[in-house]
């Protein structure tokens, strides 16, 4: 053996001559790595004057008298370079870092961090790794105070991206609050890692609260006949024209649609469907600037492409309650027209909410009769006959008065049949509405006599 095992100092030989040599090589090794000190792990190229307490790692892809050398150790002494293979363990400090470095036998990485540089992981009875750079195995963590507060920061790089707490079963996602994908405060839970469902929400410019998955909180919808379950038109699904309307409260788009119900599932084929929502019917003048959310359950078959006055959005297919905020623009002044089309092919999907605010909440439906109320404030249709028989002199009219079921929105346009009349002067009879509340049918006698009409399908409109 001519060095030693661990440092690779040289040994002196039996009758080896000028001893002094080798001994003072020795030595001058030992002042080298005994509190080993290097400039940089980080300079590739040896320093133009060296001096005889210069030191280095030398890093991957070294230049000059450095080339081949990775990771190193670089000596200057006797005038020239001396290149030591370091052993796992070795330690050393690197000046321009701050920074005590340990060579594992694959790489020289911080054995602690001492600076603000900061270690790049860190593992505390576990094992950090790229991703998760800290890693804390224990049955509790403490973050004390240094004087008076202390404040834990979770910071995020844009709006969509997520700064959260998560909590974990088994490695299994559970529950989650924080900002996850916008910047809204949210708390989730998940049955399974998978799925996940917003159970409150906080919205940041106005602070007000929602419990998305609570029905006894749900917010008001603002859509009429969002389920579409009303049909005074006796609307059988297929093909509306531009402007018609079908099941109560929504119109085909200027393009005209093609649609479907089987129970509350709406199928939109092809084209658009409208539905117009009067800011008065709530008590504002204008919906403009009011930020809103349109929701709509189990949504297939592809996105659903939805406007909110001038403003668009998409919302992706999947299970649940699915969701767009939109805010209207400052000249979406007065009626807001709510449009749905399908982004590709056909759609289908159930129970359609508008809401304020940028939070969707459970489906809650109105009453029935309330519902109906509010459907009949835009059309409404006389149920049965309306018969005006009567004994009147010639020219005379016999009227009778007929109450509108709600006040409407304004006064109705009136369309009807006449299936019967008898001695009636000319066309001389109909419908007519007085008000938004009222309105009354007449017929006049050609003669004197019995007169009689018979009024059929009388419909009240005062549609968007």
């Amino acid at each position: 053996m001519t060095d030693t095992p661990r440092l690779s100092l040289p040994l002196l030989a039996a009758g080896q001559a000028q001893k002094h040599v080798t001994h003072n090589d020795a030595l001058t090794r030992l002042d080298a790595l005994v509190h080993l000190s290097v400039a940089s792990r980080t300079q590739g190229t040896p320093p133009a004057t060296p001096t005889e307490l210069s030191a280095y790692i030398v890093p991957p892809g070294g230049s000059g008298a450095f080339a081949g050398r990775d990771h190193q150790l670089a000596l200057y002494e006797d005038g020239g370079w001396t290149f030591l293979v370091p052993r796992p363990g070795w330690q050393a400090w690197v000046a321009d870092e701050a920074e005590h470095n340990l060579w594992t036998g694959t790489e020289w990485r911080r054995d602690s961090p001492l600076s603000s540089l900061g270690a790049e992981s860190w593992g505390v009875n576990a094992t950090a790794d790229a991703t998760n750079r800290l890693a804390v195995s224990s049955d509790a963590s403490l973050f004390n105070h240094a004087g008076s507060d202390h404040r834990l920061k979770i910071n995020k790089a844009n709006a969509g991206a997520t700064a959260s707490v998560l909590f974990q079963s088994n490695w299994s996602g559970r529950a989650e609050f924080g900002l996850a994908g916008d910047e809204d405060f949210r708390v989730k839970v998940s049955p399974d890692g998978s799925a996940w469902h917003d159970a409150l929400g906080i919205d940041r410019a106005s602070g007000a609260v929602a419990l998305p998955g609570s029905p006894w909180a749900a917010g008001e919808n603002l859509l009429v006949n969002g389920d579409m379950a009303i049909n005074q038109r006796g609307f059988a699904g297929g093909a509306l024209a531009a402007g018609a309307y079908g099941l109560d409260r929504w119109k085909a788009d200027t393009g005209g649609a093609n649609l479907a119900l089987s129970g509350f599932t709406i199928t939109l084929n092809a084209g658009a469907i409208v539905q117009p929502v009067e800011p008065a019917l709530w008590r504002l003048s204008s919906f403009a600037g009011v930020k809103l959310t349109l929701s709509v359950e189990n949504l297939s078959g592809g996105d659903l492409s939805v406007m909110v006055g001038s403003q668009s959005g998409s919302i992706a297919a999947g299970a649940g309650r699915r969701s767009v905020t939109l805010t209207p623009a400052a000249g979406d002044a007065g009626m807001l027209p709510i449009r749905l089309s399908p982004s590709s092919g056909a759609v289908s999907f159930a129970r359609i909410k508008l809401e304020y605010g940028p939070l969707a909440t459970a489906w809650a439906a109105r009453p029935l009769s309330l519902e109906q109320r509010l459907c009949r404030r835009y059309h409404a249709r006389f149920s049965g006959q309306l018969l005006i028989d009567a004994y009147q002199a010639a020219a005379a009219s016999s009227r009778q008065a007929i109450v509108l079921p709600v006040p409407m929105r304004a006064t109705p346009a009136v369309s009807f049949t006449v299936s019967s009349e008898i001695n009636v002067q000319g066309t001389d009879r109909g419908v007519v509405a007085q008000s938004a509340e009222s309105a009354y049918a007449y017929v006049t006698a050609q003669a004197l006599g019995r007169v009689r009409a018979a009024f059929d399908a009388i419909a009240f409109d005062a549609e968007l």
